[in-house]
């Protein structure tokens, strides 16, 4: 988090309060500046707008010092223009009748810096409700946010700006208190080049009393032809002792100045000294206590100052080398205390290329890893690119940091670069810590089809010294540091994912887990369960996966959308699918679809279509999932034969929804070409159940329930829910209480994995399957899964009719009076319904087989079919069985 950013307080929590300036000891007050603000918190907005160097800060610190130490204190708050978080922070304290003792006055210093997300705060509050803040702005324009509605109320002051210039009097004061020893024409000289602004009086007063010669110094003063105050400036930092200029210079890169800074910079134990004087003095120097840390001090450099002193410090100033040699003194103390940030940081503003890489090669991993990625882009853009552009861990080091940004051409365009370099072999043998780092790189661009998989990952195999055999399953990873380690381990994993090799990927998650447990990333974390749901979501292994998802998505639940987490969604929506969650896995699906689909990979996008198109079958759209799958979109051609698999299944279901048995005899040859026989063989004999043989197809499942041991839990499970829901179809007594049998058993083996939609399936094939379940929801026999399943099912939507159904009757398929058969049509429909030929219904009903003939002839009219296969299916989708 930047310097000055804070977490935005929730209600009734106050918020940090930011350092607020010290005026300086020698400060001389202006009466009209002090009416103007006396009268802040009367009024919404109050401006203060200047050039730099005309005391804007040091008039309001000193007026927020005063009100805060008066009889009746008044609460001011301040922040810095491009503190977006505090800013926010403390509008909403001083908004909230919650926080009684938030602010009463918010000041933002060089509100020209104000971030756009802090300017649309404020002219949206000033929009709505003006007169719920009291805002003091300073700086060296005008901003634009607010609303002319607002400006034309008087909600808005703005104090003139030459109310600011010192009067003579006060000028005279200003210049005596910086050189006593001044007489009038010293003063004269000074009021007549300074003009009455607070920098020109006190660099020109200090010039003169730091002079030799005073007349001299007051006719150069009147000759210059340089603006004056950088003739002050550079005239003034002639007369400063050497332990503050030594002090000034070695930290003006800083934005504030800590005590430690100043001290580990500058070499000096004197330093936090050195610099209270000059703030007491008004030299340009403010300093500011911090409210979270009491006994603590910040100062600040006036841009005046800070101008001068970087030119002085810049490679081509006389001061270029005192501020290397500080900035390498804090690199060495940052890496010790093992600081990425500031290690990086400090090593940058040293301009050399051999320590930066050091330090680099060390930290970078780890920032990237804590997406504190904000000094890395500042540290690499600071490097010419003709050399960045060529170095090959400079290259690495910008591959990995575009990747984590979730820029992906960009990264595959720098990885492009440097893997070329290293396949000419055009720079000497590198650390291993650099082999991971490229191994990765080729892996990550062969997960995304861009490289051959075999090469990249014997790389990344070698780089981590892998040997998984049947004896033993080790990495060496000596001299490899855990970070490169862990994340070339975790990518591994994800592309053993896609390609199906379960095993190994379950082996290298597992090592990451273990490194993850010892360290507080919780990037790398979330990344890692990101990677085992979705491993355990391949396995079938749903409400695993749906913890496991739980869990990653706890460690951040506000991420931007990135990779890990459309793993994270993926694998929510296919565990809520599965329990028929539908509205719940619909919200994990958008979650998913909100993932820029440049970051996502084949899995990803491969998995994400399949979850698409089955939500859409599961709620009743089953057209539209064809059309999903129809429409490749990003997926690629070149899938593992597990996914094809997938998605032949996926087809298969919603065909089944539409009644299409067309495109189930379609899927069989498919779904052999693939090597799924098993998957085949099911979808054979579902065609021919439904096509009107359904004894024969319990007879083909039958044999085919032995084989699906070891199998995917939807063809295993599957199978036998389309055996029982096939016999349930039939409809004899013997046939569905057997499948009433089976109920238990499908039960108790969808239960721990909530494969509710599983068991969905076999509503696909018997209508009334739901209330076969039903039978077990309740009573002696009663199974704890039951309840759930019939409530999920009842709330299935069916679009399609059920296969093999015609037209309707004349009659109503719930009133049984009302069918036209006769009860001695009736009876032989429930004989014909046992099986067997005329000559058997005859000897059941003691008729002669052309009664029988005639009585089917009846039926076949009625029913408006020409089979008796069509017979009984109409009859039961009518309730006559």
């Amino acid at each position: 988090m930047a310097t000055g950013q804070h977490a935005h307080p929730g209600v009734g929590v106050r918020p940090h309060v930011p350092p607020a300036p010290r005026p300086p000891s020698l400060f001389v007050p202006r009466a009209r500046l002090d009416e103007f603000l006396d009268d802040v918190p009367a009024t919404p907005v109050n401006l203060v707008v200047a050039p730099a160097g005309s005391g804007k800060t040091a008039a309001a610190a000193a007026w927020s010092q005063r009100v805060a130490g008066a009889p009746r204190s008044l609460r001011v708050a301040w922040a810095r223009g491009d503190q977006t978080a505090t800013i926010a922070a403390q509008v909403e304290a001083m908004r909230c009748p919650e926080q009684p003792d938030g602010p009463v006055v918010v000041v933002i210093d060089d509100v020209h810096l104000l971030a756009a997300e802090s300017q649309s705060l404020l002219t949206s509050i000033l929009t709505v409700d003006p007169d719920s803040v009291r805002l003091l702005l300073l700086g060296r324009q005008e901003p634009d946010l607010v609303p002319i509605s607002v400006a034309l109320t008087g909600a808005v002051r703005a104090l003139p700006v030459d109310d600011l210039r010192f009067d003579e009097a006060e000028a005279a004061e200003l210049v005596q208190a910086h050189h006593p020893r001044a007489d009038a024409d010293d003063v004269a000289a000074v009021l007549e080049q300074a003009d009455g602004w607070a920098a020109g009086l006190v660099l020109g007063s200090r010039a003169l009393a730091g002079s030799s010669d005073t007349a001299d110094a007051r006719a150069a003063l009147a000759a210059t032809r340089q603006p004056v105050l950088d003739y002050l400036l550079h005239e003034l930092y002639e007369t400063l002792p050497a332990d503050l200029t030594l002090v000034l210079l070695t930290t003006c890169q800083q934005a504030h100045v800590t005590a430690d800074e100043a001290v580990l910079l500058s070499g000096l134990a004197e330093a936090p000294a050195i610099l209270d004087q000059a703030a007491a003095s008004g030299l340009l120097v403010t300093s500011y206590r911090d409210a979270s840390d009491p006994g603590a001090t910040l100062w600040r450099y006036h841009p005046l100052l800070l101008d001068l002193l970087r030119r002085r410090t810049a490679p081509t100033g006389p001061d270029w080398t005192t501020v290397v040699e500080a900035h390498r003194r804090a690199t060495a103390t940052y890496v010790d205390r093992r600081d990425a940030e500031e290690a990086i940081r400090h090593a940058g503003l040293t301009g050399d290329l051999d320590l930066q890489l050091r330090v680099l090669r060390e930290f970078s991993s780890a920032l990237v890893t804590q997406r504190r990625t904000e000094v890395l882009d500042t540290v690499l853009a600071a490097i010419p690119l003709d050399i960045r552009s060529q170095h090959p861990d400079l290259l690495v080091v910008q591959a990995m940091l575009l990747r984590s940004q979730g820029r992906v051409d960009a990264a595959k365009a720098t990885a492009d670069r440097v893997l070329a370099l290293d396949a000419r072999a055009l720079r000497a043998p590198v650390s291993r810590d650099t082999e991971a780092q490229l191994a990765l790189l080729e892996v990550w661009q062969a997960r995304y089809g861009w490289r051959e998989a075999g090469p990249a990952l014997a790389r990344a195999g070698q780089a981590l010294g892998c040997r998984h055999d049947a004896e033993v399953s080790a990495h060496d990873l000596a001299g490899l540091s855990p970070m490169s380690a862990a994340w070339l381990t975790l990518e591994m994993a994800y592309f053993e994912t896609w390609l199906g090799e379960f095993e190994l990927a379950a082996i290298h998650v597992q090592d990451v887990a273990m490194y993850a447990q010892q360290v507080e990333l919780p990037l790398l974390t979330r990344s890692m369960l990101a990677g085992r749901a979705m491993l355990e979501t391949v396995h079938g292994a749903y409400q695993s996966a749906l913890a496991t998802a739980d869990a990653a998505l706890a460690i951040d639940p506000d991420a931007r959308p990135d990779a890990a987490g459309a793993r994270i969604h993926l694998a929510r929506g296919w565990a809520l699918l599965e329990e028929l969650r539908l509205a719940e896995a619909e919200v994990a699906l958008e979650r998913f679809h909100e993932t820029p689909s440049g970051v996502m990979d084949p899995l990803l996008l491969s998995f994400g279509r399949l979850l698409h198109a089955c939500v859409l079958a599961a709620t009743g759209d089953a057209a539209r999932a064809r059309r999903v799958l129809d429409t490749r979109g990003d997926v690629p051609e070149r899938q593992p034969l597990y996914i094809g698999r997938l998605d032949r299944q996926a087809r298969l279901l919603i065909a089944l929804v539409m009644g299409d048995l067309a495109t189930v005899d379609a899927l069989v040859p498919e779904m052999r070409a693939l090597g799924a026989e098993l998957d085949a063989r099911l979808a054979e004999a579902l065609s021919i159940g439904l096509g009107g043989d359904e004894p024969r197809a319990v007879r083909l499942v039958t044999e085919l329930l032995p084989d699906t041991v070891g199998e995917p839990v939807i063809v295993a499970l599957g199978s036998a829910v389309a055996r029982a829901a096939l016999l349930h179809r039939i409809g004899t007594p013997g046939a569905v209480q057997a499948a009433r049998d089976l109920v238990p058993d499908l039960l108790s083996r969808a239960a721990p994995q909530r494969l509710v939609w599983i068991l969905a399936f076999g509503t696909l094939v018997s209508p009334t399957f739901g209330d076969l379940v039903a039978t077990y929801a309740s009573g002696p026999g009663a199974h704890p899964f039951a309840p759930p399943v019939v409530a999920a099912l009842g709330g299935l939507q069916r679009s399609y009719p059920d296969v093999g159904r015609h037209r309707d009757l004349p009659f109503a398929s719930d009133d049984p009076r009302a069918t036209p058969l006769t009860p001695r049509e009736l009876e032989v429909l429930e004989q014909l319904a046992l099986g067997g030929g005329n000559a058997d219904l005859a000897r059941a009903l003691f008729v002669s087989e052309n009664t029988v003939k005639t009585h089917l002839a009846s039926i076949y009219r009625k029913l408006e079919v020409d089979r008796r296969v069509d017979a009984l299916r109409v009859a039961r989708a009518h309730g006559l069985l």
